[in-house]
């Protein structure tokens, strides 16, 4: 984007909550210093515009990189975690990543992205522009619910170094959640195709998903591997709320409906009668979140939500059984029982 295009902006970027001192950085290959330094420039002028709309007090730096896998995975997190990895599945490639950190004991967050999205939202003209500004938008509305959690629930997200299955619960949860807000959050910007292009490939992931895991379960019968077959059910079933929560978000954001948006997508979950009741209460539970975002004031918030996790892995073929009472979280799941 040109300068002359920014000028009339200017006002309104005197009201914008990204940090006037956060940390930008572009490496890789560029013509110039001068032309590196308007892309950097142009990334920061939409990250402000975001934020005029979004709090993003909480982004703690800006990164533009031509070797996006390698920043990320030597990205500073404040704290011991694997090596990021970007996304790269039927869903697509990622091209940019809102990264929570420690800093000073507080969650902030870290935006890294791909040289190829700073380009493209350097040129209004560019096939990529509206995607761009889209996938950016995401990233900073990520951003915006690091900082709504900081200030909320200060303990929630940090690393807690535990390995059980309410933490997975919880963690599947809470990663819906943040895709769901997110997309809400983002969907002012978004692009037009986006629920065309989302819903053949959910429609795909749930019309095979019960057979998949009935083939998992299967070969529990004969290799007896526990933590194998559980890992293969979560990774099918948690898969379909998270890569709901995309789709389901921004139609919220842009006030439709799913039998609007996504019409194949709805008739298919209507007729899949294991998953048809678990949808339904994990749209409405999203919706309940939503009405009181931002005052939040327990981790219970997401005990509907862990529920609902709970509630399609057990229509999927795996029930836990609860154990004993745990007393932040509600029920401490420790075993895992398979119907075979």
């Amino acid at each position: 984007m040109k300068e002359s295009d920014r000028a009339g902006f200017g006002n309104l970027l005197k009201n914008s909550t990204l940090p006037q001192n956060v940390r930008v950085t572009i490496s890789g290959a560029y013509p110039s210093q001068e032309s590196a330094q308007r892309i950097l420039g142009t990334v920061v002028f939409f990250m402000r515009l975001y934020g005029t709309q979004l709090d993003l007090r909480g982004v703690d730096s800006i990164a533009i990189a031509d070797d996006y896998h390698q920043t990320i995975a030597k990205l500073d997190r404040g704290f011991k975690a694997p090596a990021l990895v970007p996304s790269n599945d039927a869903f697509g490639t990622g091209y940019a990543m809102a990264v929570p950190v420690l800093r000073d004991g507080a969650v902030k967050t870290s935006i890294v992205l791909r040289s190829e999205l700073a380009w493209a939202l350097d040129d209004p003209d560019h096939e990529m522009y509206s995607r761009a500004m889209h996938l950016l938008a995401h990233e900073a509305a990520h951003a915006h619910d690091n900082e709504v959690l900081r200030r909320t629930l200060p303990e929630f997200g940090k690393p807690s170094g535990k390995d059980s299955s309410d933490e997975y619960l919880l963690s599947t949860a809470h990663i819906s959640w943040m895709e769901y807000i997110a997309s809400r959050l983002s969907a002012q910007w978004g692009i037009r195709t986006y629920c065309g292009e989302l819903e053949p490939r959910l429609c795909d992931m749930l019309s095979s998903a019960k057979e998949k895991a009935d083939e998992s379960l299967h070969g529990y019968r004969f290799h007896r591997n526990q933590k194998l077959v559980e890992g293969e059910i979560r990774n099918i079933f948690g898969k379909i709320l998270i890569r709901s929560s995309y789709l389901v978000g921004h139609i919220h954001g842009i006030g439709k409906t799913v039998a609007e948006m996504a019409p194949q997508y709805c008739n298919l979950i209507n007729e899949q009668t294991w998953f048809s009741p678990t949808f339904q209460r994990y749209e409405s539970t999203l919706v309940e979140m939503h009405s009181t975002y931002g005052s939040w004031t327990s981790a219970d918030v997401f005990r509907p939500l862990v529920g609902t996790c709970e509630a399609l892995l057990s229509a999927g073929g795996m029930r836990y059984l609860e154990e004993f009472r745990d007393e932040k979280l509600g029920s401490h799941l420790d075993r895992i029982q398979a119907k075979t």
